[in-house]
């Protein structure tokens, strides 16, 4: 039995006990569902995108790290996901509380396409659960001339992300 049969199996079981689905940590079986996705003529196509944007465990999980990464690619141009504009993306970034989503959010704020990287800073100012080391590549980016690098330490000094919504 494939691991997406056995997910699916298992979901049926929880319903019977009224329980939601289990949430999606593993980076073995988000790969799964990415394939899935990827596949126009997957059968599970569609419910593997429901999966990946409802049952994706945030924070600092493996699947968190993929799905965040995956989503950079969506933004990037790289992935193709008609369910998944890269405003959509950005919005699943915001969600996603931290972890592999900073990294992303960063990588692409302070990457060099001009228009991604200032939505990518509007969404980083809404977000709270930044490391030690996050912010040590805000201030260095700060420090070598960057201008919305400087625009998010004064977003942070301000503490915008307690009134500032996405």
């Amino acid at each position: 039995m494939s691991r997406y049969s056995e997910y699916l199996e298992e979901i049926e079981q929880r319903k019977v006990q009224g329980l939601h689905p289990k949430p999606i940590d593993s980076a073995e079986f988000l790969k799964v569902l990415i394939d899935q996705i990827k596949d126009g003529n997957n059968v599970h196509r569609s419910e593997s995108l429901d999966f990946f944007i409802y049952n994706v465990l945030p924070g600092t999980t493996n699947a968190a790290r993929g799905k965040a990464d995956f989503l950079k690619q969506i933004i990037l141009g790289l992935e193709i996901v008609k369910e998944i504009l890269p405003e959509f993306a950005f919005e699943q970034l915001s969600h996603m509380k931290g972890g592999p989503s900073i990294d992303v959010l960063l990588d692409l704020a302070l990457g060099d396409d001009e228009s991604i990287a200032n939505k990518a800073a509007e969404v980083m100012k809404t977000q709270v659960f930044l490391y030690e080391a996050d912010m040590a590549r805000i201030k260095l980016a700060h420090e070598n001339g960057s201008e919305l690098a400087t625009d998010l330490l004064k977003s942070y000094a301000e503490a915008e992300f307690f009134y500032k919504i996405t």
